[in-house]
C-alpha cells in the first residue's frame, strides 16, 4: 500500500481522476517479484482386512518450500520477502481413522502443522497439533445427522511472546485458528430428482 503525495494527487486530477483528493492510500497488484515453489505431497490409505473392511487408516503429508527468486526492492523489503517464504508452515501432515460401528460412521484425525513466521510479531512460532472428532448417523435413507469437533481438545496455539506490545495474544497467522475448540451439529438431507 502506498500513500499518495500532493503532486501525485494533482497529477491524477489532471488526468481526469476526479476523486483523487479523497484517495489517501493506493493499492494495486504487481508482478514485481517471482517465486519458485517446490514440494512433496503424499497420500496413503489402508483398510486392514482383519477389521472386516469397516476401518480405514489414512495419512497425508505435505512439504512445501517457497523461495522468492527475484524482486524489486522498491516494492518488496526483506520483511515482506521473508513473509512470502515463511508465513505458512513448510510441513503439514495428518493421520486419521475412519470406522463404522453398526450404522455409525466415526472419524478421528490428528493434524500437525510445522513452524511459521509472523511478520507482525517478528517471531517464528513452533509447530503444533490439533485433534478433530466426528460421528455421523443416518436417521433415514435421505437424512444424516453429524456431530463433531474441530480442535476438539481446545489446544491453543503458542502464545505471542510480545503480546503486551502487539496486542494480540496469539499469532494472526496460526494455521488452525486461535479460537479454541469448535463444535458443530450438521444435518444432511438428499433427494433424488424425478426422471
Amino acid at each position: 500500500m502506498f500513500a499518495l503525495t500532493g503532486p501525485e494527487v494533482e497529477g491524477l486530477l489532471v488526468e481526469g481522476v476526479t476523486s483523487a483528493r479523497n484517495l489517501q492510500n493506493f493499492r494495486f497488484f504487481t508482478n514485481h517479484f517471482e517465486t519458485r515453489t517446490q514440494g512433496l505431497d503424499l497420500v496413503a490409505t489402508w483398510t486392514p482386512p482383519r477389521l472386516g473392511g469397516r476401518t480405514t487408516l489414512g495419512f497425508l503429508f505435505n512439504h512445501t518450500d517457497t523461495t522468492v527468486t527475484r524482486f524489486d526492492t522498491a516494492v518488496l523489503d526483506a520483511l515482506r520477502v521473508r513473509e512470502l517464504q515463511e508465513a505458512i508452515p513448510g510441513t503439514r501432515w495428518n493421520a486419521s481413522v475412519r470406522h463404522e460401528v453398526g450404522r455409525w460412521r466415526l472419524l478421528g484425525r490428528f493434524s500437525y502443522y510445522g513452524e511459521w513466521f509472523d511478520s507482525r510479531d517478528l517471531y517464528v512460532y513452533h509447530g503444533d497439533s490439533v485433534f478433530d472428532l466426528e460421528a455421523a448417523y443416518p436417521v433415514s435413507d435421505s437424512t444424516t445427522l453429524t456431530v463433531g469437533g474441530q480442535n476438539a481438545f481446545g489446544n491453543d496455539p503458542e502464545a505471542n511472546p510480545i503480546a503486551r506490545a502487539k496486542g494480540n495474544r496469539f499469532s494472526v497467522q496460526t494455521p488452525f485458528g486461535a479460537n479454541g475448540a469448535f463444535f458443530y451439529v450438521r444435518i444432511n438431507y438428499g433427494w433424488a430428482s424425478g426422471g
